[in-house]
Formats: structure tokens, C-alpha cells, sequence
């Protein structure tokens, strides 16, 4: 081997272990999740519908709807937060709120066995708008079905503006950005969107003749 060669191979020798000191001190700080969750919040009771029977059925969402928050822009870009997450994927807590606002507030009888009228609800929306105007954005396809075929079938949207503790604050400033409002946001939007889900259906319900919306028995 010529002292050249030699000497080159010395050199990438030394460099080598330069090199991965360099990548090494020039990695970013690990992201550190934040996780934050919603609950149904009580609502004033309405009047019991004991002559009402459902069954809650699927309450799924869709695919970009996971555990990170995500947010649309002007146009129609999403961006996950890759550091803010919910401790339970958004159609849980649809559901949640969705049990109580239709069972505990308004008194229709939850159906967990046999035939029954069932409500199904696709999640499409749960995300937040930053323009033209700051919101959080419910968006939900609901199907009231009987064994064989859909009587209801309904698509909801529901704006709730994200603001500040301060009145003088304007939406877009910075007190609006933290994770603290958007989930107040998203708090009062979910649990607004079950609540008008629920009137919608319970109203539907008590219009179906009385086969129809209490039991599963229907003429062939």
C-alpha cells in the first residue's frame, strides 16, 4: 500500500467518527405529547320518552380522525399537531356524549339486546378551521335504521368559535392558539352537536308511526 493511500485511509478514518458527533449534537429535541380529553357535559333535563326504544349502534369516524389533533387550513390542508393528542380517539367521545344526551337527559330507552331501531353516526368532522374564522368544526352523518333499511338519514354541521377568557381578546390573537381553548372549543362544540343530534332524533322518533319507533315488529 503507497503512503498516499495510507494517508487517506487515516483521514476517513478520523472523520468518520467526527461526522457522527456532528449528527448526533445536531438532532432536534424529542416531541413530547400533551394529551388532553373531553367529557359530556350535563345538560338540563328534557322530557322523558319512555314510549321511545333505540339501540346506539356504530359510532365510527373517519380514517384522519385519530388520537393528534388536527387542523384545516384555507385550503383544505390538514396538519397534525404532533404534539397534542386526545387520550381517546373523537368518536368515543361522540358516543359518550351521544349515550347521555339521548338516555339520561331525554329518557329514550336504550336497547342492548334483540331487534330494535338503531342509530348509526359517521364522524367527519372534528377539526380545527383557522379561516376565515377561528372555529372547532362537528361534522356528523347520522342513519336511523330498522333491520332492513335506513327511515332517518341526516348530515350535521356545528361551528363553535374558539375565543379567550378575555372579551377584549379578538379570536386570532395568541390567548386563542392554546391547546387550553381549543379544547374548551371542542368541549362545548361536541357536547352542542349531541345535543342537537338527540332533539333531531328523538323528534323523528315520536313522528314514526308507533311500530316504528318503539319496537322492531313491523307489517311484511
Amino acid at each position: 500500500m503507497s503512503l498516499a493511500t495510507r494517508a487517506s485511509l487515516a483521514a476517513l478514518l478520523l472523520a468518520a467518527p467526527l461526522a457522527g458527533g456532528c449528527a448526533l449534537f445536531g438532532r432536534s429535541d424529542p416531541v413530547v405529547a400533551r394529551y388532553f380529553t373531553i367529557d359530556p357535559q350535563p345538560a338540563a333535563p328534557q322530557s322523558a320518552h319512555p314510549e321511545l326504544r333505540l339501540r346506539l349502534g356504530h359510532v365510527e369516524g373517519w380514517s384522519h380522525l385519530r388520537e393528534r389533533l388536527v387542523a384545516r387550513d384555507a385550503d383544505g390542508e390538514l396538519v397534525f399537531y404532533d404534539d397534542w393528542r386526545w387520550t381517546e380517539r373523537p368518536e368515543t367521545y361522540l358516543r359518550r356524549a351521544l349515550a347521555r344526551a339521548l338516555f339520561e337527559e331525554r329518557g329514550v330507552v336504550p336497547v342492548v339486546a334483540g331487534s330494535a331501531l338503531a342509530l348509526d353516526v359517521e364522524l367527519t368532522s372534528f377539526e380545527e378551521l383557522q379561516k376565515p374564522a377561528h372555529v372547532i368544526r362537528v361534522q356528523a352523518h347520522l342513519v336511523v335504521r330498522d333491520d332492513r333499511i335506513g327511515l332517518v338519514e341526516e348530515s350535521f354541521t356545528f361551528d363553535q368559535p374558539v375565543s379567550c377568557a378575555e372579551a377584549d381578546q379578538p379570536p386570532s390573537s395568541e390567548c386563542a392558539k392554546r391547546p387550553a381553548a381549543l379544547v374548551d372549543a371542542y368541549t362545548q362544540g361536541l357536547n352542542r352537536s349531541a345535543e342537537q343530534i338527540a332533539d333531531h332524533v328523538v323528534a323523528k322518533l315520536a313522528a314514526l308511526p308507533p311500530q316504528d319507533a318503539s319496537s322492531p315488529g313491523r307489517a311484511p
